[in-house]
């Protein structure tokens, strides 16, 4: 959309938080890697790759993950990390620019393993929300996993949406907005076409940690 603001507030917060968060993976996607371990293959997509820690964490444990991002700061950033890697490494990731739903609709019916979403759905409408997630079930194998997380509803910014990333506690006028989901809303999301595999609530941080597969070919055991 022309009036979308959410392209140069992330590229703002990328530039304001560069070198802040360290180098180690996220909680979530250190959650998520035994439930890849039982996806069919290993070809994933990063919905939301930010500066690339998610993604080197994942192609260092062996698996195929192609990036995308909105911000174009945050795909500089990612490309830079992943030019440290030896090639053998490195290989395995690429990282786009460009936007989630349009970048899924790129992709060939039923080619990746797994989607992996982190916190990004939140600034998505109701509409957005509903064509993401059929796009990522066109794009998983059958078996395949969808591997979201989002702020639960009960977040002490909830009312204080100036300082959810990537707003950075401006004005009113300059926020990007965003949901703040409760259990039953995954639920309603992951209804058309997945079958929950496991829901987590994480009190000490106030986010739901959300593990959907994609009917079809038989998982192999979780470790």
């Amino acid at each position: 959309m022309p009036d979308d603001r959410r392209p140069a507030a992330w590229d703002l917060y990328w530039t304001t938080v560069e070198g802040q968060l360290g180098v180690g993976p996220s909680g979530f996607v250190r959650w998520a890697l035994p439930f890849l371990a039982s996806a069919p293959g290993n070809e994933l997509v990063e919905l939301g790759s930010g500066a690339g820690r998610d993604l080197r964490f994942l192609i260092e444990n062996g698996f195929r993950v192609r990036g995308v991002d909105f911000s174009v700061e945050a795909v500089r950033i990612a490309r830079q990390l992943l030019a440290t890697l030896p090639d053998e490494v490195s290989g395995r990731g690429t990282v786009e620019r460009g936007e989630a739903v349009e970048f899924l609709k790129g992709q060939l019916s039923e080619q990746s393993t797994a989607v992996v979403g982190i916190v990004l759905y939140q600034t998505f409408s109701d509409e957005e929300l509903l064509r993401l997630f059929a796009e990522v079930h066109r794009a998983l194998r059958p078996g395949g996993l969808h591997l979201w997380c989002v702020r639960d509803d009960q977040h002490p910014l909830r009312d204080r949406r100036a300082m959810v990333p990537p707003n950075q506690g401006g004005t009113s006028e300059s926020l990007v907005d965003h949901a703040f989901f409760s259990e039953a809303r995954c639920d309603a999301l992951s209804a058309a076409g997945f079958e929950r595999v496991r829901l987590d609530r994480r009190p000490e941080t106030h986010y739901l940690f959300v593990a959907d597969r994609k009917p079809g070919a038989s998982p192999a055991p979780l470790l």
